[in-house]
């Protein structure tokens, strides 16, 4: 039963901390700003205006529901995305838009306009903790968008944000002099960034392993050390069942035992020795030790003799005593 509560206990702890990692609030990333959209994608209302996109770096969903973009770190609360809305519940490395359009009656996600700015940054829910932030070049043309050359990764992140996060990015090590960001080829509202060729996991796989050995030695390896790990789980158990049952069989055989009858005395021959042989020797050695009218001798070595003649009249001639029927 304890064992049952403690792996219940596990269970629970590891779901809460993957509820923690997943929710994460400085995963989130300002991944790609347009300042000016001529030609570009459109809002709900068919009208097009700059937008903001942010990005789930990690693993898990976050919901954005309470954060706040400015572009003043003075007035860090300009703008609060809204919350009681499931779309600000972004998926595992998916996308969530604002846009920028100055009026914000037009709809939940729409936010103070881009003109003329050059920083956007983006704090969390308590107002105070910056999460991220990117600068907007003053000559982006139009129709052009500014961001992270691969979704997610950039140089312009906060001090403690490696401190902050349980998820640490090794790929920002691999961005370029520029930190990551660039104009990019043209705009991916809601999309990935990276425009050039990706190549998967299963085409370098097919470079590095053209016939396929390395994947067949991998397969094997992995199957036979199954194979060996149930096999000593199986044999242990096996064992530890077999030891708990003949430790039962002891147990249950030792009460037997010891309520069991002692063992009658038995003579040179086959046949127990009675209650009254035992009498009659005991009687028949008291009389050889004390000698009573010579009724006893010695006539050889270990071995009592009576004499029959003088004991007819002795207490064991009675006729009361004598056997009333001849044995011979």
């Amino acid at each position: 039963m304890k064992k049952i509560l403690s792996i219940f206990t596990l269970a629970l702890v590891l779901l809460s901390a993957g509820k923690v990692l997943g929710q994460s609030p400085v995963d989130i990333r300002i991944n790609e700003v347009q300042r000016e959209n001529l030609t570009g994608a459109v809002d709900e209302h068919g009208n097009r205006c700059g937008w903001v996109e942010l990005f789930n770096t990690a693993f898990g969903m976050v919901d954005v529901a309470g954060f706040y973009i400015t572009d003043n770190q003075a007035n860090p609360t300009k703008f609060m995305i809204p919350k009681g809305n499931t779309a600000t519940q972004i998926p595992l490395r998916k996308y969530f838009v604002l846009y920028a359009d100055g009026d914000l009656t037009a709809g939940p996600f729409h936010m103070f306009s881009l003109n003329g700015v050059n920083s956007l940054y983006l704090y969390s829910t308590d107002g105070k903790t910056l999460l991220d932030e990117i600068n907007i070049p003053n000559d982006l043309p139009a129709d052009k968008s500014f961001g992270r050359v691969y979704d997610g990764r950039g140089q312009h992140e906060p001090l403690n944000w490696s401190k902050q996060s349980y998820r640490k990015n090794h790929e920002d090590g691999l961005i370029d002099s520029k930190g990551g960001f660039d104009i990019l080829s043209y705009p991916t509202p809601g999309q990935t960034n990276t425009t050039e060729a990706v190549e998967t996991k299963s085409e370098k796989m097919a470079k590095q392993d053209r016939y396929g050995g390395i994947l067949a030695l991998i397969a094997m390896s992995v199957v036979f050390l199954c194979l060996i790990i149930l096999y000593l789980c199986f044999r242990t158990i096996g064992k530890r069942s077999m030891r708990k049952a003949e430790e039962e069989k002891k147990a249950k055989a030792a009460p037997a035992m010891s309520a069991a009858p002692p063992a009658k005395a038995s003579g040179t021959g086959s046949s127990e020795i009675n209650e009254e042989i035992i009498a009659a020797i005991a009687i028949a050695c008291h009389l050889y030790q004390n000698g009573v009218d010579n009724t006893v001798h010695d006539v050889e070595s270990n071995v009592i003799t009576f004499n029959k003649d003088l004991l007819r009249n002795s207490p064991w001639g009675a006729r009361s005593l004598t056997l009333k029927q001849d044995p011979r």
